[in-house]
């Protein structure tokens, strides 16, 4: 008995994963495949889909509004990048561990347009997000 008991809690511990889930991709998404090694870690998460964007999962714009304009900034997603900046830097000041960085990951459908992603990648970059994380699939999965 003891013995199972060792190959059960043997099994266990190999098989935990002590990463957890960082990012958490919408069934309707189709991500991108890569030969990418790197581990994603947390940041902030923009999620573009064939019909909205959205920032930690709340509803910022629709796409037909932001591929109808001509300009590079989406005003939706920079005043909630603005609001999240500010509060971020302002909970600076109490923390000396973890200073704001600008890292954004953004998870984008691979069909969506390159004017689209270069129109988000614009607007975080005008609210000092400047260190872009593209999500996406390893090769094979």
């Amino acid at each position: 008995l003891i013995d199972v008991m060792t190959i059960l809690l043997i099994y266990l511990l190999k098989s935990f994963s002590s990463e957890g889930e960082i990012v958490t991709v919408s069934k309707d998404l189709m991500l991108p495949e890569s030969s990418a090694k790197k581990n994603p870690y947390l940041t902030v998460v923009l999620t573009v889909n064939n019909k909205y964007i959205l920032a930690e999962g709340t509803e910022i714009t629709k796409l037909e509004k932001v591929l109808s304009s001509d300009n590079l900034i989406i005003p939706e997603l920079n005043r909630w990048l603005e609001k999240r900046r500010k509060i971020t830097q302002y909970n600076d000041q109490f923390n000396r561990i973890k200073k704001f960085q600008g890292d954004i990951t953004i998870q984008a459908d691979k069909r969506i347009r390159f004017r689209l992603l270069k129109k988000i990648m614009y607007t975080c970059g005008q609210q000092q997000y400047n260190n872009f994380s593209l999500a996406v699939l390893k090769r094979g999965e």
